[in-house]
């Protein structure tokens, strides 16, 4: 049962106790339709509380068969008091109130009340920033953990909603998955909310649905929770990322280090200096909490080469090649970096081609091909070819699942675009290369 349903209960049974006095006093005053009448609010009280703890618990709860013995005696008297029957209509008031007692604590102590969490990841190869939370949820008898995956939008050009994307079938099997045309945040209010898409409408790329904006959805949860889908390189701070939507609607904002917490006080002070002058600086500061990062906790939970697919391992030969982990960054799709960019590939794929003691492992930001569309509709059809010549020539391993963790314990390095996954590498002590598309010497 829901917390906030139990306690609406609890306030229904402490209205039904006033009754039961109220009616024995109407009782020993020789009140007799007023007591009945009463009564019969009470016994409709006491089945209406049965019926919503069977409801919430099913039948046979210790809890609902004290409240049907506590309606019957309410019955009973008031079948004593109708007939005029005053023998024994002081005991049978004194059993109402001592069954009244046993059966509200038999439900206060007898059934949890639960608070309710529920996760909004939208694409699965983010939910990495969520999924220890949500294991550690889960095994918390106190609460009641919903997944439910949102759809999101594609951005044409001009910056309208696209295609709209749903990847709740992509999750791990052993992750439950409720529909989000069926769970209403509105109707169920959960007691917490968490987020990792602090955009809301601001992307050029992509975009929520709009049913799910922080701003929406804020107006449904008791507290809002957002933690970035990705980690800051080096403890670094850039100050846009501390004043988007999902920052200036949460009630937390979880970070990865006391470091950058400081940073996004900072930026967000500075920028929204009357919203701080409204809710207090010390509320303000409170909202920043440097409780880690759950995508480290995937990292360290993840199993290396030997849980690599089959055609992985087809490439990587009698497993004596170091593996490079090849990441791309969806930046080099816009317009002004795309030429560069596809002369680099072609001459990493060169390189990578002529070596028998290294394999890469290319990863491009999942939403690559997504901001090409978006932002340079000229470099999709050059992109699509240079995955089609890669995947076909077996220049290397291809990587678009949802799983980055599985690539990073396998690499053995990092080469590539400036990205959250170098700090991935950092903490596990492997070289790190940044590439500069300007290079292309050999």
């Amino acid at each position: 049962m829901r917390k906030q349903e139990k306690d609406r209960l609890l306030e229904i049974m402490d209205t039904l106790s006033g009754g039961i006095e109220e009616a024995r006093r109407l009782i020993e005053n020789a009140q007799k339709e007023e007591a009945v009448s009463l009564l019969a609010d009470c016994q409709e009280t006491a089945i209406a509380a049965g019926n919503a703890i069977e409801r919430a618990e099913g039948t046979g709860t210790k809890a609902v068969g004290l409240l049907e013995e506590l309606c019957e005696l309410i019955y009973d008297c008031a079948s004593s008091v109708s007939s005029d029957k005053q023998e024994g209509l002081a005991g049978i008031c004194g059993r109402i109130e001592d069954k009244y007692i046993e059966a509200r604590e038999e439900f206060d102590d007898g059934i949890k009340g639960k608070r309710l969490a529920v996760f909004l990841p939208y694409k699965v190869s983010m939910w990495d920033s969520l999924e220890s939370i949500w294991r550690a949820s889960g095994e918390d008898e106190d609460w009641i953990s919903v997944v439910m995956p949102i759809p999101y939008f594609d951005k044409k050009p001009d910056g309208t909603l696209g295609e709209m994307r749903y990847e709740g079938g992509d999750f791990p099997s052993d992750v439950p998955i409720a529909d989000w045309q069926q769970f209403s945040l509105e109707k169920e209010r959960p007691d917490i909310i968490f987020i990792h898409n602090p955009y809301d409408q601001y992307n050029y790329v992509t975009s929520v649905h709009p049913l799910f904006y922080a701003s929406r959805i804020k107006q449904h949860t008791e507290k809002l929770v957002y933690i970035p889908y990705f980690i800051h390189q080096n403890d670094r701070v850039e100050d846009t990322y501390c004043v988007l939507p999902g920052i200036i609607y949460a009630d937390i904002v979880v970070l990865q280090s006391e470091k950058v917490k400081e940073q996004y006080i900072k930026y967000f002070e500075e920028a929204l200096p009357e919203l701080v002058q409204k809710q207090g600086k010390k509320a303000i500061e409170d909202k920043f909490q440097a409780w880690g990062s759950p995508k480290l906790d995937a990292l360290y939970g993840k199993e290396g080469k030997e849980a690599l697919p089959e055609d992985w391992k087809e490439l990587l030969g009698n497993g004596d090649k170091k593996v490079i982990f090849f990441n791309t960054h969806l930046s080099r799709l816009m317009k002004e970096n795309s030429a560069s960019f596809f002369k680099k590939m072609e001459w990493v794929f060169r390189i990578f081609g002529k070596r028998k003691d290294a394999v890469l492992l290319w990863r491009p930001h999942p939403l690559s091909l997504d901001t090409a569309k978006s932002m340079n509709p000229e470099a999709v059809a050059p992109y699509l070819e240079l995955v089609r010549k890669y995947k076909e020539q077996k220049i290397g391993i291809y990587d678009d699942s949802g799983d980055l963790h599985r690539a990073v314990n396998a690499a053995d390095a990092y080469y590539g675009d400036r990205s959250s996954v170098t700090e991935l590498f950092r903490q596990q002590g492997k070289p790190i290369m940044i590439m500069d598309c300007e290079v292309l010497e050999e």
